[in-house]
This record gives structure tokens, C-alpha cells and sequence, in this order.
């Protein structure tokens, strides 16, 4: 279930997922934001329950003061691929997500940082790379420092699955537990065969 807002060449969107709510937000190029939102990543909280729409708050001035549902044209149509391919991955069935980014309206504008994220869309479904890997494959080995600082500060998680970006040593950085979790679905699926969902109802109710 979803609440929306739009103005003229830009949608915000509530979206309810396996692993808590988020917000996503696009602009007529591509998505812009993914904020996942709620006590922790996984969603182990969440209120309200699953299925009951998220109503934008009055002060809430982001979207400029659109009524809920007054989304159109290509923003609109990129949260709905978004949303379908969030609901997808979480099902097991997609591993490669293709809704565009709208880079500038992110806020990554200069190159490095883009050649990285587009380095990290790369790595495929279930596997990782290291900071270090990404930095030389973006054309500047001694920036693997930067890389990790990108991991952490990314504007559309998922389509840039800085999960899959882990430490010389093997450590996961960010968000560890949560990061463990999706590669853990991931490769449950490759080696499924049909499609396995993620686990999020184990971790609300205090499962493995």
C-alpha cells in the first residue's frame, strides 16, 4: 500500500516493504531519493501495521502541497516500475533493477562518485566487491576511503546496492546486520529453485 504527493516533474512516494517502510521520490529523469524510514532498517517496529496506508503529514511541504495521488507523467511512471521492482526483489523474483537515476537531482554531481555508484550497479545479484575493487574499477585506486564514505551517504539504495560492498576484511561497514540480510536473500535465490522472499516477518518476530 501507498500514499503519494506530486508536483509538475517531481513525485514523493510512501512505499510498505519486507523490510520496513521507505520514501522514494522521482523526477522526470529517474528516481532521486530512497530513504528508508522507521527504528531501524529492517522495519522491526514498524507502525502502522502492513497494508494500511502511510498518510503524509499536513507540514509536510516537500511536495510542495499536492494532494495524495496527484502524481503524473515520467516521475510518477518511475516510482511505479520502482515500486514493482522493490515488490519483485523481495519476492525472490528479480535480481537486476533497471528504473533509472536521476543523478543531479540526488546530489552526486561529480564524476568519481557517479562512475563508483554505476560500478556498485554493476556487481551481480548475490556477490560483493570491496571498496578498494570499486575504486580502481571507478579509475581512482587510492580512493577506496571515499568509496566507503559513499556507501554510506547513497541517495537511492537497491538501485545502487551498496549491500553488496563489503571491506578488505570481509567486514560489511554500514549497517552490518541489515546489509548480511539482503545478501543472505540473495543468495538464498541463486541457489533456489523458485523463488525464496525475504525474511523480514522472522526478524519483526524476533526470528533468525
Amino acid at each position: 500500500m501507498t500514499s503519494t504527493r506530486g508536483t509538475t516533474g517531481r513525485a514523493v512516494r510512501v512505499l510498505d516493504t519486507p523490510a520496513g517502510w521507505v520514501v522514494v521520490e522521482a523526477t522526470a529523469t529517474g528516481v532521486s531519493r530512497l530513504d528508508q524510514v522507521g527504528p531501524d532498517p529492517l522495519g522491526a517496529d514498524r507502525d502502522p501495521a502492513p497494508g494500511f496506508p502511510v498518510e503524509p503529514s499536513d507540514d509536510d511541504d516537500e511536495a510542495g502541497g499536492a494532494e495524495p495521488g496527484a502524481e503524473t507523467g515520467a516521475a510518477a511512471e518511475h516510482l511505479d516500475r520502482l515500486a514493482s521492482q522493490l515488490e519483485a526483489y523481495f519476492a525472490g523474483r528479480l535480481r537486476a533493477f533497471d528504473t533509472p537515476v536521476d543523478w543531479v537531482a540526488a546530489g552526486v554531481h561529480d564524476e568519481f562518485s557517479r562512475e563508483a555508484y554505476r560500478e556498485i550497479q554493476h556487481i551481480p545479484y548475490g556477490e560483493t566487491s570491496t571498496y578498494g575493487q570499486v575504486s580502481v574499477d571507478a579509475g581512482r585506486p587510492r580512493n577506496a576511503r571515499r568509496v566507503g564514505r559513499l556507501c554510506t551517504l547513497v541517495p537511492v539504495p537497491f538501485l545502487i546496492p551498496v549491500h553488496r560492498v563489503i571491506r578488505a576484511d570481509g567486514g560489511m561497514g554500514h549497517c552490518p546486520e541489515y546489509r548480511l540480510r539482503l545478501l543472505d536473500h540473495e543468495r538464498r535465490n541463486l541457489g533456489a529453485a523458485t523463488p525464496v522472499p525475504f525474511a523480514g516477518d522472522s526478524v519483526r518476530n524476533g526470528g533468525p
